[in-house]
C-alpha cells in the first residue's frame, strides 16, 4: 500500500511542519522521518522558540515535546491558542510512556492529538496525514480574526445570486491604518483589526454573513432591507471606540506625522471606516466578479470622503449601464475641497459636479493630507483660510495643481495670495454667488493654462 507524503495533500507546496524538541537526536531523527515524506521541516529546540517561529511564519501543523526548557510545551501550546494567527493550527504532543496525567492536561490546554515516545514510525505519519488532511478540509477561515476568508466569502456571494436572494454586498475597509500601523507597531496594528471585527459582530443582524477578506479589509453580506442603518450603527460605535488605542498625546494633537507611499512626510487624521454597499435589490449581476467589483468602486468612493463614510449604489440595470458608459468614455480630473462652512462646501460640490470633476472632501487640513497620500496630483483644489496655519500643507502640492481659495475677508486673501494661491473667491451665505465666483475663477484659470500651452 502507498502512503501519501505532504505533496499530495491538495497543497501547491509541501506542507509545512514545525517541530519543537529540546533532545537533538529526537528532534533530528524526527525531523529526518518527516523530511523523507516529503514535508518541510523545521526544528526548534524551546518553547519559547516554537511560539516566536509560528508567530513569524505560522507553518500547517505543529509538534511539540512536553519538557522543554525556557517555556514547556503545554505553556506554548496555551499561548499559540490564544493567538488568533496560530489558534486553528492542528498541535501534536510528544509525551513518555505513563506520563497520562500530561496527556490529559495537553488536550485540555488545547492539543489535538498525542505521539508516545518512543513513537511508532507508521503510527506517527499516520497522525500527521490525518490532522493535515482534517486542517485542509475545515472551511477556510482568516487566521487572525477566524471569520470566513475569501474562498468562503466568494462562495455565499455566489450561492445568494444563485438562489436569487434580495441581499446588500458591504465592503468594509479602513482609512489611515498604515500609518497606525507603521507608528504603533503591528501588535496595537492587529488590536485595530480585532476591534473592527468586535464591532462587526455586534452590529451586523443574526442571519448576516460576515467575512475577512485579509488585512483591513472585510466584508457583510446583508439581508435587510436597511443597510444605510447598519452603515450608521457600525460607523458610530467604531469612531467612539477606535480612540482607545490611540496615545493620548496623539489623540490631543488629532493626528500622526507618518510617510505616504509617495514618499511624502503627511499628517494622518484618526482612523476611519469607509464602506461600499452594491444590493440586488433593483439590480442583477452575473457573477460574484461582478459585483464585487462594483463594491469595490462604492468603497473606493466613499474613501475619497475624508473620515467615516460610506456610499449605496442603489441604480437600476439600464442606469448601471450607462453609468459605466460615462465613465469609460474618459478620466475625470480630481478635485479636493477642503472647507468647513456646510454652506460653502455644498456650493463647491455642486459647481464642480456639474464641471465633471471627481470630488475629494475633507472638512479640515488633516484630513486634506489623509486624502493626499492616496490622491496625491489633484487637478483642482478649492481650500478655505482662515490664517497662514491653514496654508502650510499647500508645499506638498504638486506644481500643476490649481489652487483656488476660500477667504472670506481681506486679511484671508492676501494670505492665501502670499501661500500662493492661483485665485481667490469670497465665500457668503448665498450659494449661487459662490457658485459663479468658483466657475468663472476655474474659466480664467484653464484660460490662462491654455495660452501658456
Amino acid at each position: 500500500m502507498t502512503t501519501r507524503t505532504g505533496w499530495e495533500i491538495g497543497m501547491a507546496l509541501p506542507a509545512r511542519i514545525l517541530v519543537a524538541e529540546d533532545e537533538p537526536d529526537v528532534g533530528m531523527l524526527l525531523q529526518e522521518i518527516l523530511v523523507s515524506e516529503g514535508y518541510d521541516v523545521q526544528l526548534v529546540s524551546s518553547g519559547d522558540q516554537l511560539v516566536r517561529r509560528a508567530q513569524e511564519q505560522p507553518p500547517d501543523l505543529i509538534i511539540v515535546d512536553l519538557l522543554m526548557p525556557s517555556m514547556d510545551g503545554l505553556e506554548a501550546i496555551r499561548q499559540l491558542r490564544n493567538d488568533t494567527r496560530t489558534a486553528h493550527l492542528p498541535m501534536l504532543i510528544l509525551t513518555a510512556i505513563g506520563e497520562s496525567s500530561r496527556v490529559v492536561e495537553g488536550f485540555e490546554t488545547g492539543a489535538d492529538d498525542y505521539i508516545v515516545k518512543p513513537y511508532d514510525r507508521e503510527v506517527l505519519l499516520a497522525r500527521v496525514r490525518s490532522h493535515l488532511r482534517r486542517a485542509t478540509q475545515l472551511p477556510t477561515r482568516n487566521p487572525l480574526t477566524g471569520l470566513p476568508g475569501n474562498a468562503a466569502i466568494q462562495a455565499e456571494i455566489k450561492r445568494n445570486l444563485e438562489q436569487r436572494t434580495p441581499f446588500a454586498l458591504m465592503y468594509v475597509d479602513l482609512d489611515n491604518f498604515k500609518a497606525f500601523n507603521d507608528e504603533y507597531g503591528f501588535s496595537r496594528g492587529d488590536r485595530a483589526i480585532h476591534l473592527l471585527t468586535s464591532v462587526l459582530k455586534e452590529h451586523v443582524d443574526p442571519n448576516d454573513f460576515l467575512g475577512h477578506i485579509g488585512g483591513d479589509d472585510f466584508v457583510i453580506l446583508h439581508f435587510g432591507n436597511r443597510p444605510e442603518e447598519l452603515c450608521e450603527r457600525i460607523i458610530r460605535a467604531f469612531d467612539e471606540q477606535i480612540r482607545t488605542l490611540y496615545d493620548e498625546a496623539d489623540l490631543q494633537r488629532g493626528y500622526l506625522t507618518a510617510i505616504d507611499r509617495y514618499g511624502i512626510p503627511r499628517q494622518f487624521g484618526i482612523i476611519s471606516l469607509s464602506i461600499g454597499v452594491v444590493t440586488t435589490h433593483s439590480r442583477t449581476f452575473s457573477d460574484v466578479d461582478e459585483m464585487s467589483r462594483v463594491a469595490a468602486e462604492l468603497k473606493h468612493a466613499a474613501k475619497q470622503v475624508a473620515g467615516s463614510s460610506f456610499r449605496i449604489d442603489r441604480r437600476s440595470d439600464k442606469r448601471a449601464i450607462n453609468a459605466l458608459s460615462d465613465r469609460r468614455s474618459g478620466n475625470s480630473p480630481d478635485a479636493l475641497i477642503v472647507c468647513r462652512n456646510n454652506i460653502a462646501q455644498a456650493a463647491v460640490v455642486a459647481t464642480l459636479n456639474v464641471c465633471g470633476y471627481r470630488l475629494l472632501t475633507a472638512d479640515n487640513e488633516i484630513a486634506a493630507q489623509s486624502l493626499l497620500a492616496s490622491h496625491p496630483h489633484p487637478g483642482l483644489v478649492v481650500a478655505e483660510v482662515v490664517d497662514s496655519t491653514s496654508t502650510t500643507w499647500w508645499q506638498q502640492l504638486n506644481d500643476s495643481t490649481l489652487l483656488i481659495a476660500l477667504a472670506s475677508d481681506e486679511a484671508a486673501s492676501i494670505t492665501a495670495r502670499d501661500a500662493g494661491a492661483d485665485a481667490v473667491v469670497q465665500p457668503g451665505d448665498n450659494p449661487l454667488a459662490i457658485s459663479d465666483q468658483l466657475q468663472a475663477a476655474i474659466a480664467a484659470l484653464h484660460n490662462d493654462q491654455n495660452s501658456a500651452e
